[in-house]
C-alpha cells in the first residue's frame, strides 16, 4: 500500500473510535443535563410554592400537581397543568415520598427499586431513560413528608438528540478536514522519496557514478545523504575489485603466454624422440599426452581470463571457419594417434565465413575435439563435421555422459561422473569455456548421448 493511501485509512480507522466516543459523550453530557435542569428547576419551584402545600395539604397538592391517587404513574396518569408549570417544557411530576420512601399520597404505588437504590446511595437524582420519556427520581435538600418528587418527562427535551448528532458530524468533519489536509502534507513528501527512487535505481544501473540530489534537510534529506555516502563506498570497493581483476587477468594472459612458448618446444622434442622409437617410446607417448594436456589447460585458463574480463576482451573478425575446423584437427591428430584413436573431420568445399573472435572460437571448437579424445577408449572414433549455414558436430563413441548430468554439462568446475572415475584430474573448464564462448556469440549449444553411446556436441551460428 502506498504512504498516501496507507495515511489516509490509518486516520479512517482512528477516526470511527473518535466519532463513536464524541457521540457517546455528547449523549451523556446531554442527559446530564437534562436531569440536571429538571432538578434544579423542582427544586426551585417546590422551595417557592410546593412544598409548603405538599406538607399542609397533600390531597390538593396532588390534585393540583395533576398526580391521581392510585393511579399508574405514566403519561396518561398526568393532567393538562401541574405545580411545576407547562408539562410540554418541564414534564409532569409523577409522585411525592418521603424520606423513608414511602408514598405520601395513600394509593400511590412505592419507589422503583432501581432508582430508590441510586437515591440509598448518596446521589441526588436517579434518571430512567426510555426511547421516548424519562423517568427521574430527586431528592429535595430537605428532610420530611416531601423530601423526593419523582417527574416525568419527555427524553428529547433540551434538544439532547440534536445536540449530539449536530457534535458527531462536526467530529466527522473535524477527521475529514484533518484527513484531507495530512493527504495533501503528504503529497511533496512522497513526490520527493518517488525522485529519489528514481534516482537510486539509475545509480545502481549506472555503477554507483555520481550521486543522487539532496533535498531539504528533514530525513529524506538525510535518506538521500547516507545513500551518497555508501555509494562512495562502494565505488571504492568496486574500483579496488576491478584493480584486483584486471591484475590478475593481465598476469594469468602473460604468464599462460610465457609458458606456452617452453611447452610448444617441448611437445616438439617429444615428438622427436616418439619418432626415433626404441624402449622409451611408451613413456614419450604418455609424456606427449601429458604434455598436449597441460598446454590445453593452460589456453583454456588464458581463455578463461579474457572472458572473465568481460565483452570488451572479444575481438569480432571475420574469419573462414573450415580452416579453423582444420587447424584444430591438425593440432590434436598426433595426440589422437598416439591413442589409437581416429580422428576424421568434413569441410565444404566452399568456404564458410562467420564473424566471432577467432581464439576463442577456436579455443571452443578445440576443447571439444580434446575432450573427445581425452574421454575415449583406446581405438575408439572422433568426427569433427562443418555443414554450410555454420553447424559443427563433434560426435565420438566414448562413455558418454548420463542423461541426468546433461543439462549440467557446462556448468564452471562441473565434471560428470565418468569424467571423474577415466579422468580423475582437471578443472571443470574445457566444456565450461565452450557454453560461455558459445552464449557471448549468441550460438546455439547442444549436448546429446545417443542410446548407442558416445556424446554429440552440436554448435549452430550465422554465416555471413
Amino acid at each position: 500500500m502506498k504512504l498516501r493511501a496507507r495515511l489516509l485509512a490509518t486516520l479512517i480507522v482512528l477516526a470511527i473510535p473518535i466519532v463513536a466516543g464524541f457521540t457517546l459523550y455528547t449523549a451523556w453530557s446531554s442527559r446530564q443535563a437534562l436531569v440536571q435542569a429538571t432538578y434544579e428547576t423542582t427544586v426551585e419551584r417546590m422551595e417557592a410554592v410546593g412544598r409548603e402545600r405538599c406538607e399542609e395539604v397533600p390531597e390538593g397538592f396532588a390534585r393540583r400537581a395533576g398526580i391521581r391517587p392510585g393511579r399508574a404513574l405514566g403519561p396518561r396518569a398526568l393532567g393538562p397543568r401541574g405545580a411545576l408549570g407547562p408539562g410540554r417544557r418541564f414534564g409532569r411530576m409523577q409522585a411525592v415520598y418521603d424520606d423513608t420512601y414511602q408514598p405520601r399520597i395513600a394509593g400511590d404505588p412505592p419507589l422503583d427499586p432501581a432508582l430508590r437504590a441510586e437515591l440509598e446511595g448518596g446521589a441526588e437524582t436517579a434518571a430512567d431513560f426510555g426511547d421516548q420519556r424519562v423517568r427521574i427520581a430527586m431528592r429535595m435538600p430537605w428532610d420530611g413528608p416531601c423530601s423526593v418528587i419523582v417527574v416525568d418527562r419527555p427524553a428529547g427535551d433540551l434538544a439532547g438528540r440534536a445536540a449530539a448528532s449536530r457534535t458527531a458530524g462536526l467530529a466527522a468533519g473535524v477527521v475529514a478536514v484533518t484527513a484531507l489536509a495530512a493527504f495533501l502534507a503528504l503529497a511533496p513528501v512522497v513526490r520527493r522519496i518517488r525522485r529519489l527512487e528514481a534516482a537510486v535505481k539509475g545509480q545502481a544501473s549506472g555503477g554507483y557514478e555520481g550521486s543522487v540530489p539532496i533535498e531539504g534537510s528533514d530525513e529524506v534529506a538525510d535518506l538521500a545523504r547516507a545513500f551518497n555516502e555508501a555509494s562512495s563506498q562502494i565505488r571504492l570497493r568496486l574500483e579496488e575489485l576491478s584493480a584486483r581483476d584486471k591484475a590478475l587477468t593481465e598476469f594469468l594472459q602473460s604468464t599462460t603466454h610465457d609458458v606456452m612458448v617452453p611447452l610448444t618446444v617441448l611437445q616438439g622434442h617429444l615428438s622427436d624422440l616418439r619418432r626415433i622409437g626404441g624402449d622409451s617410446e611408451p613413456v614419450v607417448r604418455a609424456a606427449m599426452e601429458e604434455a598436449h594436456y597441460l598446454a590445453s589447460l593452460v589456453k583454456n585458463l588464458n581463455a578463461a581470463a579474457r572472458l572473465d574480463a568481460g565483452e570488451p576482451m572479444i575481438a569480432r573478425h571475420e574469419l573462414d571457419l573450415g580452416e579453423l575446423v582444420e587447424r584444430v584437427v591438425s593440432r590434436h591428430a598426433p595426440i589422437a594417434k598416439t591413442r589409437g584413436i581416429a580422428l576424421n573431420h568434413s569441410i565444404p568445399e566452399e568456404p564458410v565465413h562467420v564473424n566471432a573472435d577467432s581464439t576463442l572460437l577456436e579455443q571452443m571448437v578445440g576443447n571439444l575435439v580434446h575432450n573427445a579424445i581425452r574421454y575415449n577408449q583406446e581405438g575408439g572414433h572422433v568426427a569433427v563435421i562443418l555443414e554450410r549455414g555454420f553447424r559443427v558436430t563433434v560426435k565420438d563413441d566414448g562413455p558418454g555422459i548420463p542423461e541426468e548430468e546433461l543439462e549440467r554439462v557446462g556448468e564452471r568446475q562441473f565434471r560428470g561422473g565418468e569424467a571423474r572415475q577415466r579422468r580423475p584430474t582437471g578443472l571443470g573448464l574445457g566444456l565450461h569455456i565452450v557454453r560461455d564462448v558459445a552464449e557471448r556469440h549468441g550460438y546455439a549449444l547442444t549436448f546429446e548421448s545417443p542410446e548407442e553411446g558416445g556424446l554429440t556436441v552440436v554448435i549452430r551460428g550465422a554465416e555471413v
